[in-house]
């Protein structure tokens, strides 16, 4: 972009400069690792006996291993600093289970950056190391175990490397970081209620085969009265495939459970199963109300109403 000229007076003249936004940059910290502060120690137990002794070949060894020193800060500081973090990235987060968070980290100087890894706070997870090229992106995956559901931020991600003696670490740490939102452990009974089971436009899903005799555990809407009369004995309908009913699936089917939390994720984890099982289901709590479906988007939405859902949305 071209700068201009104003005039701001007779035989005067301003330039106007265009305006440059400024690269907001995250400052890069170096410490000595431990291996690095008993390689402190070594140099100066060499110095002073170089003193002590007057001897030259220890006086060289030790200004050898001072220059190793310097070498190591100058390599391992540029080796961090030239690597930015461009993006978070999370998709399905449960509580209590292993999950991963992937660090797009992009190497923005023209050489090379070696044994690169991403964290987390404490209780620390570091990613596994990469390598970056000069103008590189890539991914790591920093795992991760929230601890509650809902909107979570972290506290900050770190970027560090040792590279390439182990005798200091650099690191950046970035802070502003995108929420996540993560969903309920997947606990409690795998069993559906009985009542989550819908009525009779929910079942028939295959093609008519035959009758068989009622059973206890046959659902009434399957009994073809017609035929029972006929026959006089009660018959239900057989089908040609597995019949997938729909679920549905409310908040008061979770009464017997004192716990909001273990209630909150005996619904996830009956949503989640309904989901691989291939059933048609819909959710219930409080105002939030969903129709039959499935699919991942189905799936996602009726999360992510459990993930938000807070003991005054059901009172």
């Amino acid at each position: 972009m071209a700068s201009r000229e104003v005039v701001n007076g007779p035989g005067s003249y301003k330039r106007i400069l265009p305006f440059l936004p400024r690269r907001i940059r995250t400052r890069t910290y170096i410490m000595p690792t431990r291996f690095g502060t008993s390689f402190g120690l070594m140099c100066l137990v060499l110095f002073f006996l170089a003193v002590g002794y007057s001897n030259n070949l220890v006086y060289i060894f030790f200004f050898f291993l001072v220059s190793v020193a310097i070498t190591g800060i100058l390599i391992t500081n540029r080796n961090v600093d030239s690597v930015e973090l461009q993006a978070l990235h999370g998709d399905e987060l449960f509580v209590g289970e292993k999950n991963f968070l992937r660090a797009e980290l992009k190497n923005t100087a023209n050489g090379s950056s070696w044994d690169l890894s991403a964290s987390l706070p404490k209780p620390q997870a570091v990613s596994n190391s990469i390598a970056l090229s000069s103008q590189e992106t890539a991914q790591v995956e920093i795992p991760f175990a929230p601890t509650q559901r809902g909107e979570v931020t972290l506290p900050r991600v770190v970027i560090q490397s040792t590279f390439p003696f182990g005798l200091l670490r650099a690191w950046k740490v970035y802070k502003k970081t995108p929420p996540f939102l993560v969903y309920p452990a997947r606990v409690g009974d795998l069993k559906f209620p009985q009542k989550s089971v819908q009525g009779d436009e929910h079942l028939k899903s295959g093609l008519f085969r035959d009758h068989r005799p009622y059973q206890s555990s046959d659902p009434v809407a399957r009994v073809d009265w017609k035929a029972s009369a006929r026959r006089q004995e009660l018959l239900v309908k057989n089908y040609e495939e597995n019949e997938k009913p729909s679920l549905y699936f409310s908040w008061d089917m979770t009464a017997g459970i004192s716990d909001f939390e273990m209630r909150v994720s005996q619904l996830c984890l009956w949503i989640d199963e309904a989901e691989k099982q291939g059933h048609k289901y819909a959710l219930l709590v409080g105002a939030n109300k969903t129709a039959f479906s499935r699919g991942p988007l189905h799936r996602k939405s009726c999360l992510e109403i459990l993930a938000r859902l807070n003991a005054e949305d059901v009172v």
